[in-house]
């Protein structure tokens, strides 16, 4: 088995990832699992290449499609660059968001210092 890629995620994705409910959380959370684990050989129906270097993690969240866009940057890094809930066929506005994300993450950016980490309290599932 090869190493785990590191993931690292922009304010937007770790603001999204803050807000969500605790089951919901959980389940982004096993994606992103799936990504470390897979990064450069995830297809669908987890992941999708979307073009120039992006791709998107295709969630459903209580039948919502939603999609975290990434991108592999050197040093088996996987960036979580957007996050939106697909409402039409062909995303393309989010799309050029994303790839603009990547590029500007690209050039201005360094490795990861923080690290996130969320816990869930006892009963949050509950609610």
């Amino acid at each position: 088995m090869s190493e785990l890629f590191t993931i690292e995620i922009e304010p937007e994705v770790r603001d999204w990832l803050e807000a969500l409910p605790a089951k919901h959380f959980l389940k982004i959370d096993e994606y992103v699992g799936l990504l470390a684990a897979q990064a450069e050989s995830l297809g669908e129906p987890c992941a999708r290449y979307v073009g120039d270097g992006v791709r998107e993690l295709r969630p459903t969240l209580d039948g919502a499609a939603i999609r975290i866009t990434y991108w592999l940057a050197p040093g088996r890094r996987a960036v979580l660059l957007t996050v939106f809930r697909k409402t039409r066929m062909r995303e393309d506005a989010e799309v050029k968001r994303a790839k603009l994300a990547q590029q500007t993450c690209q050039a201005e950016h360094e490795a990861a210092h923080q690290e996130f980490i969320r816990t869930i309290e006892k009963g949050e599932l509950d609610r």
